[in-house]
């Protein structure tokens, strides 16, 4: 093998192994993990306390430089770990030495990606509880503002804006459980797990674990240099609020599209077409429901890199990071996006009212009613206003003004005078049943809501 093959080869190693360039921003984490160690390193008389002070003051003072900006971190290194040691070498010598005792970049860096991880857990839960309060917002005002409920994207029954608003403030506080469920999975500390068998220092993994936040110590060390069950845990409950999202954004785009016409976007959330000067282009919505598709791609990027390794360590684990990081990055994105135009979005509601009010839309209603005051089986009723349905169009009527003769023609049993003509604000407000359409219970709902939202805050504030 030549020289000039050594080097080329060399340098594609160089390309394909190193990691620098993007986990630069594990560096706190780092940072807040070696403190820890060396605090219970000094503390268990394995590092002398002149080498722990200089750690410490080395480690502070690169805290302090990233946190206003400063990157004094070798963008050449391998990995932000291996920087962050040889950054300390050159600020306090020989002592840098001392911070690998008892410990490897194994459990330092999967360490350093659970706290990371538990961080934007936190940033996630915040912006998915804004986002279910500005729809709680949009439910308390519009409680009563009546609109098209649709099944199979074809009008079924009228329901209420408010109605819709907390069917999507529901599924995105149940999200915000799945990030509250990472944090419990992943509440423990893998440090003093070392390379694989742990390490034959006298270490206190218990107060690393206590001093980082954690509930305690990993209990196997061989396992938890290799786990990413915490990341893969992670990026299921972000493919979860993705689709979430999706979805809102898709209603989002059905709703405003000219054809339909239900709501209202602001000029900052739309954009004006390049050919077509008359078009309002709902793209904030279009680009949530696009970005999904990144992370659920990432959720399968990091199971198929985890489904063939046996224990413990192996480099394929390099590749758990981007798919955490862009996750992360693309749901804060589309969060912010969507806590905006659940903010500032408006119902047409004179438009909702027209399109609520389709020919036959109280059908199930009236089937309903002749169920309850006429006591008429639910299964019969249904069959009976399916022929009342042909008979109204036949006779251009609507059900309400079906004349009694006609009704009896059907069955003598629809004989009666005080034939019901159900608007489709009888509709939504006879819909009282727990979680109903009905104003009052969209109220009602609402309430319970923001009490469920500030319970979790607490707890979220609490932990």
């Amino acid at each position: 093998m030549s020289a000039d093959e050594r080097s080329l080869a060399a340098r594609r190693m160089d390309a394909i192994g190193t990691s620098a360039h993007y986990d630069r921003r594990l560096a706190p984490y780092d940072i807040a993990a070696s403190q820890a160690h060396v605090t219970m390193l000094h503390k268990q008389g394995i590092v002398p306390a002149d080498a722990a002070a200089g750690l410490h003051r080395g480690l502070d003072l690169l805290k302090e430089q990233i946190e206003t900006g400063a990157d004094p971190l070798d963008p050449a290194a391998e990995d932000v770990h291996t920087a962050i040691e040889q950054y300390l070498e050159t600020q306090i010598g020989a002592d840098a030495g001392w911070l690998g005792t008892a410990r490897a970049r194994n459990d330092l860096a999967v360490t350093a990606l659970r706290l990371w991880t538990r961080d934007q857990v936190g940033v996630l839960t915040g912006k998915v509880l804004a986002l279910a309060e500005a729809l709680a917002t949009q439910a308390k005002q519009h409680s009563a503002t009546v609109m098209p409920g649709f099944s199979h994207l074809q009008i079924a029954q009228p329901v209420t804006f408010g109605h819709v608003c907390l069917a999507y403030a529901e599924t995105f506080l149940r999200d915000a459980e799945r990030l509250r469920f990472v944090l419990a999975l992943q509440d423990e500390s893998p440090m003093g797990s070392a390379a694989l068998a742990g390490t034959g220092f006298p270490i206190d993994r218990e107060s690393v674990a206590r001093s980082l936040g954690f509930a305690r110590p990993t209990a196997n060390s061989l396992e938890s240099v290799g786990d990413r069950g915490f990341a893969l845990d992670f990026l299921t409950a972000g493919a979860s609020l993705a689709l979430g999202l999706s979805r809102f954004g898709a209603e989002i785009v059905f709703w405003s599209s000219q054809p339909v016409g239900l709501i209202s976007l602001p000029d900052e959330l739309v954009s004006s077409s390049a050919a077509l000067p008359h078009k309002r282009n709902p793209d904030a919505a279009e680009l949530i429901r696009g970005k999904s598709g990144r992370v659920l791609g990432n959720l399968h990027t990091l199971q198929t890199v985890v489904k063939g390794l046996p224990l413990s360590y192996f480099r394929d684990l390099q590749e758990d990071k981007e798919p955490l990081f862009d996750t992360a990055d693309t749901l804060v994105l589309s969060l912010d996006a969507a806590i905006s135009i659940a903010t500032l979005m408006r119902p047409n509601v004179d438009a909702m009212r027209a399109a609520s009010d389709l020919s036959f839309v109280t059908s199930g209603d009236l089937a309903d009613w002749l169920t309850r005051e006429r006591k008429i089986p639910f299964r019969e009723a249904h069959h009976l206003v399916t022929e009342l349905v042909r008979l109204a169009k036949e006779h251009r009527l609507s059900l309400g003004e079906l004349p009694l003769e006609l009704r009896r023609g059907v069955d003598e049993r629809l004989a009666f005078s005080e034939w019901p003509d159900i608007t489709v604000y009888a509709s939504v407000a006879s819909r009282d049943s727990q979680g109903g359409t009905a104003p009052s219970r969209v109220l009602e709902a609402a309430a319970q809501l923001r009490s469920k939202l500030a319970e979790f805050t607490a707890r979220a504030a609490a932990r």
